[in-house]
């Protein structure tokens, strides 16, 4: 069937142009999605694939997705956006590429890196440790929808990467957040 939608997918650019063919899907609480291959509008250059962890309490939401890349989004590619406080953790990690299928098959994303790097940052009960490459304190104020749930109010503090602020909050898949405030400053070094 597969092979199937390729050639289809195929014999409609030989018709209709030269556009980038890129695999798009979404899916909830799992690492991988598998969809179907769709010509890309012609200012895309890119396919984008990647995975997203948004950790409430004990409440993972994994969020796995495909889709040809959003020029204005260009600037996210190959970098870390993780925030991590003691209630709340997000990491998504995403891969960029420019030929025709290079989304295709499992979505490959870094592991999230644990290790304490020596900064740390306010948190609401007090400090949290950073790891990895978390070197930013991050202060969000505003509302949010966790994937596949409602809008409601967030606010919290806790270690971030400077990706987050520098670039901010607009291109994540799952997670959307509205009217909000992002404040940055440097972590604190052990």
């Amino acid at each position: 069937m597969r092979v199937l939608l390729a050639a289809v997918v195929v014999l409609q650019v030989l018709i209709t142009g030269d556009c980038l063919l890129c695999e798009q899907c979404f899916a909830l609480h799992t690492s991988s999605c598998l969809g179907v291959f769709t010509q890309c509008p012609p200012d895309v250059t890119h396919c984008v694939a990647g995975l997203e962890n948004n950790t409430l309490g004990t409440d993972i939401i994994l969020t796995a997705f495909k889709d040809c890349l959003d020029p204005s989004q260009k600037s996210a590619c190959g970098r870390a956006f993780s925030f991590k406080s003691s209630v709340v953790s997000f990491q998504l990690s995403r891969m960029c590429c420019d030929s025709d299928f290079c989304n295709g098959g499992d979505v490959q994303v870094p592991p999230e890196d644990n290790t304490p790097n020596g900064y740390i940052c306010e948190d609401t009960t007090g400090v949290v440790q950073c790891t990895g490459k978390q070197n930013t304190c991050a202060s969000f104020l505003g509302t949010a929808s966790r994937p596949g749930e409602a809008e409601r109010p967030y606010s919290g503090k806790g270690c971030a990467t400077r990706d987050i602020c520098k670039l901010g909050i607009f291109n994540m898949a799952g997670t959307q957040a509205y009217d909000y405030s992002l404040k940055c400053s440097p972590a604190l070094k052990l």
